[in-house]
C-alpha cells in the first residue's frame, strides 16, 4: 500500500499533501493506469488520518482528472500521458513592453491636470452608491450603457454643443478603441475610412487593423481638404479643433463636407469632438452634429480631457440608420464600461459637480497656457517663436522663425532632456516639411516648476540656432 510520511509543521493542509504525493506518483509512472486505489478508510486508517482528508484529496484528483470512480467498485488511476519535454536551454526573459525614455519636462498632448482631479468628490459618490445604488443595479448590463447617464450626456450635448438627441441614439463605450469597433461594423468594412493628416493617427491604424480600409487626407486652411476625400466612403474629422494644427474648420467648409455626405447613401462624416469643453476666447464652436439636416453625422466625445485619460468613458451618437442596425444585429453585445463607474458618472453630472469641475479647470488651463506663453515670449529665443492656435484645446502651436531643419531643434532640446514634438510626427510618413516648421506643446499636466525647468534647458539647447 501507498506510504507518505506527512510535514506536520507544514502550513499546507493534510488533505493537499496527500493530493500532490498521488499526483506525482500518477505522472511519475509509479502508479499505472487502471491501477486500483486504496479504499478512503483502509488508506486512512493506514497514514493514521481522516477519512475526509483521503476524500478530499481523491475528489480534486477525480476534478483534475487523474483518477475516476467506479461505483462499488472504487477508485482508480486513469491514463497519463506527459507532455513533450522541453530540451532544456536558458533563455534571457523577453519583455515586450517598451520602455519609454524619461524625460525632464514632455510637452505630451494626451495627459491631464493629475493634481486637479476630484478625487475626494468621486470617493465620496462612489461610496454613496456602493451603499445605497449599487445593489438595484448589480446584474444590469445594457448593451447601449446604463440609461440614466444617457440621459445626462444628452442634456449635456443640448446645453454645452446644441445638440439635440434622444438618450436612445447614445452609446456608451470605454474608450475611442471601442467605439471605432463598433462603427467599423456598422458601416462595413468594404468602406475606405479617410482620416486627418496630420492628424490623430491612432485612428487610422484603427481602421486599419480592425479590417477596413483607410487612407490619410491633407488639409488646407480652411480644415479637411475635400477634394482629395472623393475616394473614401467616411470621413473622420476634429472640426472644432483640429489635432494637432487647432483649425477651427470653416463654416462653408462644414457645409461642403456635409452635401459631401448627402451625395451619397454611403457616405457619413465622424465628428470627433475631442477636447471642445476648452475654449478660452469667444464663444464654443458648433458642432457639425447640430447642422446635420439628414442624420448623416457621428458625433463622438469622452470624459479623456474633461476628466482623466484613465477614467475610459467615452460616447457616440448614431444616426437612425446606424441605430437600428446596432439593436437588430448587435444586441448581444455588452457595453464596456464597468456599470460601478456610469453610475458614478451619472451621479456626478446630476449633482452639477461636473459643470463645477469644468469651469474649474478651465480656469486652470487658462492660467497654465497664459503662463507658459509668457515665459515663452520672454525668453532668449522670443525673436525665433511665434504662437499660434492657442484660442482653445489643451495644446498650441509654436513657429520656429529658424533656417535650420525643425528635427534640429528637437533632437537638442531632447539631448537637455525636453521633449517637444514636431507637426511631421502626426503625419504617416514623416517629412519635416520646411513649410511646417512648428512645435506642438502640450501644457495641461505641467506646473510652473517645468515650465521654468523646460525654459531653462530650451534656452541652453537653443541658444546657438538661428
Amino acid at each position: 500500500m501507498l506510504t507518505f510520511f506527512f510535514d506536520n509543521e507544514s502550513q499546507t493542509p493534510l488533505y493537499e499533501q496527500l493530493y500532490h504525493f498521488i499526483k506525482k506518483a500518477i505522472e511519475n509512472g509509479e502508479l499505472k493506469a487502471d491501477e486500483k486505489l486504496p479504499s478512503k478508510r483502509k488508506f486512512a486508517n493506514h497514514l493514521k488520518i481522516s477519512v475526509i482528508t483521503v476524500e478530499n484529496a481523491y475528489n480534486q484528483l477525480m476534478a483534475e482528472g487523474y483518477i475516476r470512480s467506479v461505483p462499488k467498485s472504487g477508485f482508480y488511476v486513469l491514463p497519463y500521458v506527459g507532455l513533450i519535454p522541453a530540451k532544456k536551454i536558458r533563455k534571457p526573459l523577453v519583455s515586450y513592453q517598451k520602455k519609454e525614455k524619461d524625460y525632464l519636462v514632455d510637452f505630451r498632448t494626451n495627459q491631464v491636470d493629475q493634481d486637479s482631479f476630484p478625487y475626494l468628490g468621486f470617493a465620496k459618490i462612489e461610496k454613496e452608491i456602493l451603499q445605497d445604488f449599487y445593489h438595484a443595479n448589480i446584474n444590469k448590463t445594457d448593451f447601449m450603457g446604463l440609461y440614466s447617464l444617457r440621459v445626462k450626456i444628452a442634456e449635456l450635448l443640448f446645453e454645452y454643443r446644441g445638440i439635440e438627441t434622444s438618450p436612445e441614439s447614445i452609446v456608451i463605450g470605454s474608450g475611442s478603441e471601442h467605439l471605432i469597433s463598433l462603427l467599423v461594423l456598422l458601416l462595413g468594412r468594404e468602406n475606405v475610412f479617410g482620416v486627418e493628416e496630420p492628424g490623430y493617427l491612432k485612428n487610422y491604424n484603427l481602421y486599419r487593423d480592425y479590417g477596413s480600409h483607410s487612407k490619410t487626407i491633407p488639409l488646407d486652411d480652411q480644415g479637411i481638404d475635400l477634394e482629395k476625400a472623393m475616394s473614401v466612403d467616411v470621413i473622420h474629422v476634429t472640426p472644432s479643433h483640429q489635432f494637432p494644427m487647432g483649425i477651427v474648420t470653416t463654416i462653408s467648409r462644414r457645409i461642403e463636407l456635409l452635401n459631401w455626405a448627402y451625395e451619397n447613401p454611403r457616405r457619413y462624416i465622424i465628428e470627433d469632438d475631442y477636447d471642445s469643453e476648452f475654449r478660452f476666447s469667444g464663444i464654443p464652436i458648433p458642432a457639425m452634429k447640430s447642422m446635420d439636416t439628414r442624420d448623416k453625422v457621428i458625433y463622438m466625445n469622452s470624459f479623456s480631457k474633461s476628466l482623466a485619460p484613465s477614467f475610459r468613458v467615452s460616447f457616440m451618437v448614431l444616426p437612425e440608420k446606424l441605430l437600428k442596425k446596432y439593436h437588430d444585429s448587435y444586441a448581444y453585445f455588452t457595453c464596456s464600461v464597468p456599470v460601478i463607474t456610469q453610475l458614478v458618472l451619472e451621479r456626478f453630472i446630476a449633482n452639477k459637480d461636473y459643470e463645477r469641475h469644468l469651469n474649474r479647470m478651465k480656469n486652470i488651463y487658462k492660467s497654465k497656457r497664459d503662463e507658459l506663453i509668457t515665459k515663452l515670449k520672454n525668453s532668449s529665443f522670443k525673436d525665433k517663436i511665434a504662437i499660434e492656435k492657442e484660442e482653445s484645446g489643451l495644446h498650441f502651436l509654436m513657429k520656429i522663425k529658424t533656417a535650420q531643419p525643425i528635427k534640429v531643434w528637437i533632437d537638442k532640446a531632447k539631448v537637455e532632456g525636453i521633449r517637444v514634438y514636431g507637426i511631421d510626427e502626426y503625419r504617416l510618413k514623416p517629412e519635416f516639411l520646411e513649410s511646417e516648421k512648428q512645435l506642438v506643446l502640450g501644457y495641461s499636466h505641467l506646473s510652473s516648476n517645468d515650465f521654468d525647468t523646460a525654459l531653462e534647458r530650451l534656452e541652453k539647447a537653443w541658444f546657438d540656432l538661428s
